[in-house]
């Protein structure tokens, strides 16, 4: 089948990714960390399709987090990665848990 046949066969709605799009910009962003040195953070809210976490895992320093579940399922799916979280207010019983799994916490 082609690629236009298989996209039209698909139930909607639905999210496609083309992974080797993806994977090409991810090379590339790994590329920009390389040769300056800075870690590059995927940032959830802009993009938010988990499943290509771990594939974003091997190129990126890690992600950012607005509060205690975009931090857990960042620290689930990208595996040993970076987590910064960033609220202008923490719930007391959310931060126990948020200094276990978060690699930076700023208010």
């Amino acid at each position: 089948m082609k690629k236009e046949e298989i996209l039209c066969a698909l139930p909607t709605p639905c999210c496609v990714v083309d992974e080797a799009a993806l994977k090409h910009n991810l090379e590339i962003l790994h590329d920009v960390m390389e040769r300056a040195g800075c870690d590059i953070l995927l940032a959830q809210k802009a993009y938010s399709c988990y499943r290509t976490y771990p594939l974003i895992a091997q190129y990126l320093s890690g992600t950012t987090a607005s509060g205690l579940y975009e931090a857990r399922l960042a620290h689930e799916e990208m595996g040993n990665r970076q987590v910064h979280v960033f609220s202008p207010a923490y719930k007391d019983n959310d931060f126990d848990e948020l200094l276990k799994i978060c690699d930076h916490i700023r208010f």
